[in-house]
């Protein structure tokens, strides 16, 4: 690919008046404000969630990007898929003293299930649950020509349950992580999964060998309690039934969305195309990223395609996340790594943008990379918390952004999308 030479932005963005980022960051709070007060439950699969991305297609189509709505179908509830996998774990654990064989069928069921679906294989139980009507809105800055470079720019209009486990005082309490050695608890939803699968190890050995394994029960109790604290824990989320307003978790994202658009759209190389996103289903376990991945195989070259996730943009430091998957970790690619540190030490306002490895769940990209994608997300983080302030919590609300720290985010992502550009066109 040839070299296109451009100026970068960030120079006009360094010297653009005050007023003009005020008026930037006026826009993006009234934004995420009106979609909180018309869309206030976008629950995945929901009319709100639409409604929501209706919002945004209209900021797309004042800029003049040609925008389409792509549909699929999914579950609505991430929580009580998480409540079935490992209810049905705890459940083989009380029966497999006196029905081992059974005991195996469910511990092996829901560790199998819940593997092939984090790592986008397949749905197995998932699909015990209703699928349902979602989609995907984009919004496209075409190429002249067949592109030599697409970066899509992602952002997720649904907003997540909530319940115990997203208390501030709980995550904070947790913040500081396991102690020394027991470092593998961090990533709780890939140790429960992982002693399912041994537990039907354990079970497997009773069909064999009966009561000789009699002495092994003990170890058995201790490898079920994590299996059955994810159960009582996604149960009490989906009793509960409390969607949180999700203004940062991730309006702040989507609003990013048409202001990347008017930044980048002055500095487009003529053989780059732009697509902006908005997900659906990503609260229900990145339902919208991955059926757009899966559609997309054909479409969008993945040597000549680059995914920029935008998820949570305020209410701590800004973070490129480094490592995404639940039971199997996928780090980003070394070259989209070394830009991302390459961008934040190109300005001191940057450098507090480091990596940063998600121990439980995971944002749109990942979804990409089970794909075979190149991307990286931006998000951040408190670092008191392990978290975003107000994650996942009733008080993720507009008053409490921190709209300079959105903006800090948004140019950090502006330059980065031509770091990214530059990189794959030399």
């Amino acid at each position: 690919m040839a070299k296109t030479k451009k100026k970068t932005p960030v120079r006009s963005r360094k010297k653009a008046a005050p007023r003009a980022i005020s008026n930037e960051k006026k826009y993006a709070f009234e934004l995420i404000d009106r979609v909180v007060r018309e869309c206030p439950r976008r629950k995945p699969t929901s009319e709100d969630e639409r409604q929501a991305q209706m919002i945004f297609r209209a900021e797309f189509e004042k800029l003049g990007l040609k925008t389409h709505e792509e549909s699929f179908r999914f579950n609505d509830n991430l929580y009580a898929n998480l409540a079935l996998h490992f209810g049905l774990g705890t459940l083989g654990s009380a029966v497999s003293g006196v029905a081992p064989a059974l005991g195996f069928l469910l511990h092996s069921t829901a560790a199998a299930s819940y593997f092939a679906e984090s790592t986008r294989r397949a749905y197995f139980l998932r699909r015990l649950f209703p699928w349902k009507p979602s989609q995907n809105l984009l919004a496209t800055m075409p190429a002249e020509g067949d592109p030599d470079l697409r970066v899509v720019i992602l952002g997720h209009a649904d907003a997540a349950f909530t319940g115990f486990l997203f208390d501030p005082r709980n995550v904070k309490a947790f913040a500081k992580g396991p102690p020394l050695g027991l470092k593998f608890l961090e990533r709780s939803l890939t140790f429960a999964t992982q002693t399912q699968f041994a537990l039907a190890g354990f079970d497997l050995l009773r069909c064999f060998f009966g009561p000789l394994t009699l002495p092994l029960r003990p170890v058995e109790a201790i490898l079920s309690i994590p299996g059955l604290l994810a159960f009582l824990l996604n149960l009490q989320m989906v009793m509960r039934n409390e969607i949180v307003p999700g203004a940062n978790d991730n309006l702040t994202g989507c609003a990013a969305l048409p202001l990347l658009a008017q930044r980048l759209a002055p500095h487009k190389p003529k053989n780059v195309e732009y697509v902006f996103g908005v997900t659906g289903c990503e609260e229900a376990s990145l339902g919208g990223a991955d059926a757009l991945a899966r559609v997309k195989k054909g479409e969008w070259d993945r040597n000549k395609t680059v995914i920029l996730g935008l998820d949570g943009l305020t209410n701590g430091t800004l973070r490129f996340f480094q490592g995404e998957g639940e039971i199997v970790r996928t780090p980003i690619p070394t070259w989209i790594k070394e830009v991302c540190e390459a961008t934040a030490g190109s300005e001191s306002r940057f450098n507090e943008v480091t990596g940063f490895d998600i121990p439980v769940g995971g944002s749109d990209v990942a979804a990409f990379l089970a794909h075979g994608y190149d991307g990286v997300c931006l998000g951040c983080v408190d670092p008191e918390l392990g978290s975003p302030r107000h994650y996942h919590w009733p008080t993720d609300t507009p008053e409490n952004l921190d709209m300079d720290q959105f903006m800090m985010s948004v140019e950090f992502a502006e330059k980065l999308v031509h770091q990214l550009t530059a990189f794959k066109l030399r």
